[in-house]
C-alpha cells in the first residue's frame, strides 16, 4: 500500500538508488571476511601444517656461565631445553620431510621473548612449542624446639626500672627437598584472550602461506566484521592449543612420567599471547626433584622425551589434517 502513488518504473528506480549501495557493501563485506576466514583458518587447524616452530627456553646470555634459566644441584635448564628441542627437530625433520621445521634457539644462547615470537610470526608458523624445565623452591618449616627465659626492663617509679623475666618459645627453621614431580603443559590464560587477537590484528598476513597468493589483501583492523572474526580465531587456536597441550601430557604419561596436566598459568606466559598460531609449553619436569633432574640429564632420558613430543605431534597434525584428506577425497568422487 506504500507504494500504491508511485509509477512501477519510478518505483523501481528508487528501490535501486536506496538499495543497490547497501546491497554492493554487504557483498563486498562478506566477500572480504569469506577470503580472510580461509586465509585465518588455515592456521587455526583446518589446512596443513606447514611450519613448525621449536623453542628451547631460556640460553645462556654472553658467555657459557651466565644462564637464563632454572637449575637443580647439577643439571642447567638452559642446557636440558636446548638438547631436547634439538632433538625434537632432529626427529620432526625426519618423520616429517614435507614440514617446516625451525628454532627460535639454534645455538646455546639467549634469545629474547620478542625476537622468538617475531620469529614464528614472521615465518608463518602453524604451530608453537616451547620447551622448557620446572623448579620449586624448598619446603620452609618451623619447629618449636624448647623454651628461654628472657629478661626485660618495665619503667618503674622516677628514673627506676624494673628488671623482669618471661619464658618465651625457641623456634628453628629448617628447609627440606620439594617432592614436586612432573609434567605439565601450559596454554595461553583465557584472560589473556585480548593480547592474543592483539597479535593475530598485528600479524594480519600471517597466513597467506603462499608467496604467490594473488588473492592477499589489505586488512582494515577497525572493522567489526574483522574484529568479530579475529575473536573467533582466538578461542579456534585456545581450542587447538588444548588439543596439541593434552595429546602431550596423554605422550608421557605413556612414557611412564606423572603428569600434572594442562594448565593456565594466572600471571600470563607471553610467547604464546604473541604468537599467531596454536601454542604451548611444556614442562619436562622438576629441576629441584633429585630423580628427575637426573632422569633429564641423561641422554636417553632427553632422547625419549624428544620422541614423546614428536609423537604428540605427529598425532595432532593428523588430527588436524584428517578432514583436510577426507573433504579432498570427497572432491575427487564428485
Amino acid at each position: 500500500m506504500l507504494f500504491l502513488n508511485y509509477e512501477p518504473i519510478k518505483r523501481i528506480q528508487i528501490m535501486k538508488k536506496n538499495w543497490l549501495p547497501g546491497i554492493a557493501s554487504l557483498v563486498m563485506l562478506a566477500l572480504v571476511a569469506v577470503s580472510f576466514t580461509s586465509k585465518r583458518n588455515q592456521n587455526a587447524g583446518a589446512a596443513k601444517i606447514k611450519t613448525i616452530i621449536i623453542d628451547a627456553g631460556h640460553g645462556f646470555k654472553g658467555s657459557m656461565s651466565s644462564p637464563d634459566g632454572t637449575h637443580g644441584a647439577n643439571g642447567q635448564e638452559d642446557v636440558i631445553s636446548y638438547e631436547v628441542a634439538k632433538k625434537v627437530v632432529e626427529e620432526l625433520t625426519r618423520q616429517l620431510p614435507d614440514v617446516k621445521i625451525m628454532e627460535t634457539r639454534p645455538t646455546p644462547f639467549f634469545i629474547g621473548l620478542r625476537e622468538r615470537a617475531n620469529f614464528a610470526n614472521e615465518n608463518k608458523g602453524n604451530l608453537f612449542v616451547s620447551i622448557h624445565c620446572n623448579f620449586a623452591p624448598n619446603l620452609r618449616e618451623v619447629r618449636r624446639e624448647g623454651s628461654r627465659t628472657e629478661t626485660y626492663y618495665v619503667k618503674g617509679k622516677g628514673k627506676k626500672k624494673i628488671k623482669k623475666t618471661r619464658t618465651v618459645p625457641v623456634y628453628k627453621t629448617y628447609y627440606h627437598p620439594n617432592p614436586a614431580n612432573g609434567t605439565e603443559t601450559f596454554v595461553f590464560a583465557a584472560h589473556k584472550q585480548d593480547d592474543k587477537e592483539d597479535i593475530l590484528l598485528e600479524n594480519g598476513d600471517v597466513f597467506q602461506n603462499e608467496k604467490d597468493d594473488t588473492t592477499a589483501f589489505n586488512i582494515n583492523i577497525n572493522d567489526p566484521i574483522v574484529k568479530q572474526q579475529v575473536a573467533l580465531w582466538t578461542k579456534q587456536f585456545f581450542a587447538s592449543s588444548v588439543k596439541l597441550a593434552t595429546i602431550v601430557e596423554e605422550e608421557f604419561t605413556s612414557l611412564g612420567r606423572f603428569s600434572r596436566g594442562v594448565k593456565q598459568r594466572q600471571k600470563g606466559i607471553w610467547v604464546l599471547q604473541a604468537t599467531a598460531m596454536p601454542s604451548i609449553l611444556i614442562e619436562l619436569g622438576f629441576l629441584s626433584n633429585r630423580d628427575e633432574e637426573a632422569y633429564l640429564m641423561s641422554p636417553d632420558g632427553q632422547q625419549q622425551m624428544a620422541e614423546s613430543i614428536t609423537r604428540s605431534i605427529k598425532r595432532y597434525r593428523d588430527l588436524v589434517e584428517k578432514p583436510v584428506v577426507q573433504n579432498a577425497a570427497e572432491t575427487k568422487r564428485k
